[in-house]
Parts: structure tokens; C-alpha cells; sequence
């Protein structure tokens, strides 16, 4: 059977795709005048082929030995020897742990304050019936059940939950909507538009760290009485942390995105084509957008507002970066790079698109704070506004330092006509006996008090066990409220969490 001729242009462009970015980061051959070369040289050739030269005093001096190992893995492939012109393993250790420091500057004091203007009632969310352990990936305020008011979502990766509850309503009646490995996101949508909402659920399939293809897309139908079946669209792929659907080629049905994160060696951006003719068995067919493991969030948005979806990914792992795909309106995409990190420890967590500057366009919120590969905080951790000037890449404006931000959202939070952050931090290994963890702050406001300029509160401190966060006002009373993720890392008695998820109810008015 002969490829369609899309077929044949997501391969082409898959291809291109894989074939710039060798061309372009991994280009040059360090064969070339490597006899020549100092061993600083053939060094810095090699850590920087396929991402910026990693700065040394990025890491302790003690942690570069297994890193440049893990990047010598990536490097040799399935090759049993490396190849040919690559630096000798202690060329590359002797370089960095030389310039390295001795330890990064320890968790310190940043501001301290509350804020004279805010204040909140907690509400702690609990599901019953299970140990106190929760492995809480992501919280959603979305319209579920009705347009008229938000549901709270929840996935939960411990014991591979998907939860809905009505956050209006004390107590909260957590209902479980389905069940599979380890979901990651959830996003609602009427992907049948039978008139029913659904939702997209990103399957990690394995929670911890893992080129394991045991990641899914998963779709839970929805029906008139609000019940889900549990279908799979995509499986037998890396570990997915994100989808989302749109009409990318124009053709009346809805296609998916998906961030297949991965991990090392295993991962990419797809698009799941929708071929589907009748739903009681749908058909999605893969097409690879980007080759590149460590994709995290892939919102769809119109960016260049010329009628048709568009979407924003944040790659990360040593890529670090965040690249806009531009549809051409039949489902190809041209690729734009909005911002690139200065370094490949960056530790990308997030991207929310949000028009920061009331000027018109999307801007992106960006959040780095992941620092699960060698559990120490980093001081380069925090917030940054990325702004949309019409070109690329964007302008991007650092907002604050913050260890451990894992998770950033932006809206008029105080009413007063512009746009403020929430922010939280997941640092599960961080303890009441570490040194500073009383200066560490879990949950942070900043205001915009001036057109770009944000002042800092603190709102929690040393509860460092939030990967994630949303906003919306749930209690419709006209203000917006925010709602919190909780997760331990494992499961000792020390580890044990009061409550799944906290809303946070905003008492402004």
C-alpha cells in the first residue's frame, strides 16, 4: 500500500526535522584537527555539539564525574566503543571538576514578608480510604461537569488515580473517574463532540525515570450521566506528560498533540492524526513532530493569530528549550525557537501562554526548578517572562530566583487590572534539619505593583511537596482562588502528607 502524500510529508518533515538538528548542533566533526586540538578544546567541541557548553559552577564539584558518564552513555549509543574523535573520558572529568566549586550556595534567605493585601482560607483535600502517601502530578480548575462553575481534577500517580470533586461544596466528595498506571495531566475536551465532555489523559506508564515504553494516551469517554470509559488512543510509546486536542489539519475532527517526555534516550513531540471513522474504535495515526525526548507541556494556542491551532512545547532534559509550532493551516508546522536556556542544568518545569503585558498577544510563562537528578536546589531556579515582541526569539525577563519553582501560573490575582504570579516548589528531599529549610519558601505571590515589575510575598514556607498548581475562582465569588498538589517521594512514615491537595479560597472580597 503506497503512503498518503501526508504521510509521505510528516515523514519528510520528520526527517528534515531529525536531520537540522544534527546538522545544526551536532554538525561539526570532532575528528577534524583533533590531534591538534588541547584537551580543553576537544572538551568544549563535545560538550557543546549538541547543547551550549555547560557552565561548571553550575553543579558541585563531586556530581560532574557521574554526569559527564551519563552524557558518554547518550554519546556512545548502542555502540559498544565511543566514537572516534570524542575526548577521553578523564579529559572531560578533569576539566570540569577543576573549574567546579566546592558545593552551591546553600538554601538562604529571600523575603520573608506576607503580603498586607491577600489572604486565604486552606482547605485541605483528602482521598479516603487509601495511605497517606500521595503522588499528586497535576490539579486542574476546569468546567467538567458544567460551564457555570469549576471542578476540581486531579491526577494522581501513586495509585494511578484520575479524581474530579465539586470544590464549592464542604466536604468535598473526591469521585474517581478512572484508572491507569501513572497519569500525568488531564485535559477536558469533546474529542467525539458527542456533546459529552471528555477528557485526555497523558499515561506515564512508568513513574519513576525510564526508557521503558510503557507510556499511553488515554481516552476517557464521557457519557450523559457524567461516567468515563477508559480507552486507549496511543500506547507502546515513552513516558507522555502532556496532550491536548485541535483541528491542526483543518479536515473537521480532532487531532492530538502529545509530549512524549521519555527520559535519556526515548521520547519526542507527536501528532496523533485522527482517522477515525467510527469512535466505538478510534484511529489515531502517529506522525513524529520533533525526535527530541524530554517534552513537558505542549499547549495549543492560536500564536500568530492566523485562524488556525498552533502550539508551544517546553523540551527539556539538556535540550532546554522552548520552540513554537506554527501550522500552516493543513497540519505542518514551521518551528521557531522562543527562548533557549544558558545551559543544559537548567531544570525547565513549566510554560503557561498568558498575555503578561495586556498588550494583545500570548507571552510565555516559564518556571525552572527540577532538581530530581542529584537532589540539591539551585540557586539559578525561578520564574522568567518571555515576551512576545513579534520575533523570535522572545524577550525574555528573569522575575525572580526561586529554588525549586515547579510550577508558575499568572492572572489578575488582586483585581487591580494586571497580571500577577502564584508559584510553588517541589523539593520532597528537603527536611526540617536541613540547613536553611526554615527560609524556604513552598508558595509565593508576586504582584505586578508597576508595568514589568513584580514585588515577592511569601504565602507558605518549608512545605516544599508541591509539583503542581491552577487558578480559578472556585467558589464563585468573583476573585480568584488557587488549588495545590501534593506529593511525597516515598513512602516512610516521615513522608506522610495530611492532605492530597489544599485549595487555597481568597478572601479579597
Amino acid at each position: 500500500m503506497l503512503p498518503s502524500a501526508l504521510e509521505l510529508k510528516f515523514a519528510l518533515s520528520a526527517a528534515l526535522a531529525a536531520g537540522m538538528i544534527f546538522l545544526s548542533s551536532c554538525g561539526k566533526d570532532p575528528s577534524m584537527s583533533e590531534q591538534a586540538a588541547t584537551p580543553e578544546k576537544r572538551v568544549e567541541t563535545f560538550c557543546s555539539a549538541c547543547h551550549l557548553l555547560p557552565p561548571p559552577a553550575t553543579l558541585p564539584r563531586g556530581m560532574w564525574e557521574r554526569k559527564i558518564d551519563e552524557m558518554y552513555e547518550l554519546a556512545r549509543g548502542s555502540q559498544k566503543e565511543l566514537p572516534a574523535g570524542l575526548p577521553p573520558r578523564e579529559e572531560a572529568v578533569a576539566y570540569f571538576t577543576s573549574r567546579a566549586p566546592e558545593g552551591l550556595p546553600g538554601l538562604s534567605h529571600t523575603v520573608g514578608r506576607r503580603s498586607p493585601a491577600l489572604g486565604f482560607d486552606p482547605i485541605g483535600v483528602r482521598i479516603g480510604g487509601l495511605e497517606s502517601y500521595p503522588g499528586v502530578s497535576s490539579v486542574r480548575l476546569v468546567n467538567l461537569s458544567s460551564v457555570e462553575r469549576l471542578d476540581l481534577l486531579i491526577c494522581e500517580m501513586r495509585f494511578g488515580l484520575v479524581l474530579a470533586a465539586r470544590p464549592d461544596i464542604e466536604p468535598l466528595d473526591m469521585r474517581v473517574l478512572g484508572r491507569c498506571d501513572n497519569p500525568c495531566t488531564a485535559e477536558v475536551v469533546d474529542l467525539d463532540r458527542d456533546g459529552h465532555r471528555d477528557l485526555l489523559v497523558a499515561d506515564l506508564g512508568t513513574r519513576t525515570p525510564s526508557d521503558v515504553k510503557n507510556g499511553k494516551v488515554l481516552w476517557f469517554r464521557g457519557d450523559a450521566k457524567g461516567d468515563f470509559d477508559v480507552i486507549p488512543l496511543a500506547s507502546g510509546l515513552g513516558r507522555v506528560a502532556h496532550c491536548q486536542a485541535a483541528d491542526f489539519d483543518g479536515d473537521g475532527d480532532l487531532d492530538i498533540v502529545a509530549a512524549v517526555f521519555g527520559w535519556r534516550k526515548v521520547g519526542n513531540i507527536l501528532l496523533l492524526e485522527n482517522e477515525t471513522s467510527d469512535f466505538s474504535s478510534p484511529r489515531f495515526v502517529p506522525h513524529v513532530l520533533d525526535p527530541r525526548p524530554g517534552a513537558i507541556h505542549v499547549p495549543v494556542v492560536d500564536l500568530d493569530g492566523d485562524g488556525d491551532p498552533d502550539f508551544v512545547a517546553l523540551i527539556s532534559q539538556h535540550h532546554e528549550t522552548i520552540i513554537a509550532f506554527l501550522n500552516d493551516g493543513s497540519g505542518g508546522f514551521r518551528k521557531e525557537t522562543v527562548f533557549r536556556a544558558p545551559h543544559p542544568n537548567w531544570g525547565s518545569t513549566g510554560i503557561q501562554l498568558v498575555d503578561m503585558d495586556r498588550d494583545g498577544d500570548l507571552d510565555v510563562l516559564s518556571s525552572n526548578g527540577d532538581s530530581l537528578d542529584d537532589f540539591i536546589p539551585k540557586p539559578y531556579h525561578g520564574i522568567q517572562w518571555h515576551e512576545n515582541e513579534g520575533a523570535y526569539p522572545f524577550r525574555v525577563h528573569p522575575l525572580t530566583n526561586l529554588y525549586g519553582c515547579n510550577a508558575a501560573k499568572a492572572a489578575d490575582i488582586d483585581g487591580d487590572g494586571d497580571v500577577d504570579i502564584f508559584a510553588s516548589v517541589f523539593l520532597p528531599y528537603i527536611r526540617k534539619e536541613t540547613p536553611g529549610s526554615e527560609f524556604t519558601e513552598s508558595l509565593v505571590w508576586l504582584e505586578q505593583v508597576e508595568p514589568g515589575r513584580f514585588e515577592r510575598y511569601s504565602l507558605e514556607k518549608m512545605t516544599c511537596f508541591h509539583p503542581t498548581l491552577d487558578l480559578g475562582d472556585f467558589d464563585n465569588d468573583g476573585d480568584v482562588d488557587f488549588v495545590v498538589g501534593n506529593m511525597t517521594m516515598a513512602k516512610r512514615k516521615e513522608d506522610t502528607l495530611a492532605h492530597w491537595a489544599v485549595l487555597w479560597k481568597n478572601k479579597r472580597r
